[in-house]
C-alpha cells in the first residue's frame, strides 16, 4: 500500500528527500511558499507524478486547520533550515492533528528540547556526525561508516504493489539492468530470503535492490 508525505520547506534536502520517497513508490506532498523551492521540486514531477506541489505558507493556521487528511498519511517532515520556523509549524500541526508523525529538522542541537517537549521525533545532523567520529575514535575497523562506496552504490527497498510489473513474475523474469541486483526480499508475512531465479515476485513483497546510483531510474522502471 503506498503511503502519503508531507515535505515542508527545504531546499536541495527535500529534492532529495521527495526523490527517495517516490522511488520507493509513495505519494509526496511538498510545500512551500518560495517559489525557488518550488521549481527545484518541480523537475521531479516529469517523472514521478505522484508529487504535488502546494505554494503555501505552511504557517497559515487557516490553512491548516482546514487541511484533508483523510488519506493515509504517514508522516509530516519539517526541514528548514530556520529552527524557529520548524518549531512554529511542528506546533501549529500538533494542536490538529496529533495522531499523525511529525518529524522536524533540527539544526542547533541546543534546540532539540523545545521540540521533544512538544513530542515531535527530531533530526538532528550534528549528532550524526558526532557518532560517525566516535566511531572512528573507538573501533579500527570503520568501513560501516566510511564506506568507500557509498557515492556510488544505492540500496533501495521498493514495495511491490497492484499493477506493478514484476508482481507474480518470477525473478529470472525481470529485466534489471546491468550492475543491479535483487537480493533480499521480504514476504508481506515478514518472511525474509536470498531470492534466487526461480523465486515468484508476488504482491506486497519488497524488494531489496543493490545498484549503482546511475541505474536507480531503471531499476524503478523494470519493477514498478
Amino acid at each position: 500500500m503506498n503511503r502519503t508525505f508531507y515535505i515542508i520547506e527545504g531546499s536541495g534536502l527535500a529534492y532529495s528527500l521527495a526523490k527517495k520517497l517516490l522511488l520507493l513508490g509513495n505519494k509526496v506532498f511538498y510545500v512551500s511558499n518560495k517559489k525557488s523551492n518550488l521549481e527545484i521540486l518541480d523537475g521531479l514531477k516529469v517523472n514521478f507524478p505522484s508529487l504535488e506541489l502546494i505554494n503555501q505558507d505552511p504557517t497559515d493556521i487557516n490553512w491548516i486547520e482546514n487541511l484533508d487528511l483523510d488519506r493515509k498519511v504517514e508522516a509530516m517532515i519539517i526541514i528548514s533550515e530556520d529552527d524557529a520556523f520548524n518549531f512554529v509549524v511542528s506546533w501549529l500541526l500538533k494542536q490538529f492533528f496529533e495522531e499523525i508523525k511529525i518529524i522536524a529538522l533540527v539544526n542547533s542541537p541546543e534546540d532539540e528540547i523545545v521540540f521533544q517537549s512538544i513530542k515531535v521525533e527530531t533530526i538532528v545532523p550534528i549528532k550524526w556526525m558526532e557518532k560517525l567520529i566516535e566511531s572512528s575514535l573507538i573501533y579500527e575497523d570503520v568501513t560501516e561508516f566510511f564506506n568507500p562506496y557509498v557515492d556510488k552504490l544505492s540500496v533501495l527497498e521498493i514495495p511491490i504493489d497492484p499493477g506493478d510489473k514484476a508482481d507474480s513474475k518470477k525473478l529470472k523474469e525481470v529485466k534489471l539492468p546491468q550492475n543491479a541486483i535483487i537480493g533480499v526480499l521480504i514476504r508481506k508475512n515478514g518472511e525474509i530470503m536470498v531470492p534466487n531465479g526461480e523465486t515468484s515476485i508476488l504482491l506486497g513483497d519488497r524488494l531489496i535492490v543493490l545498484a549503482l546510483k546511475d541505474k536507480v531510474d531503471e531499476v524503478v522502471n523494470a519493477l514498478k
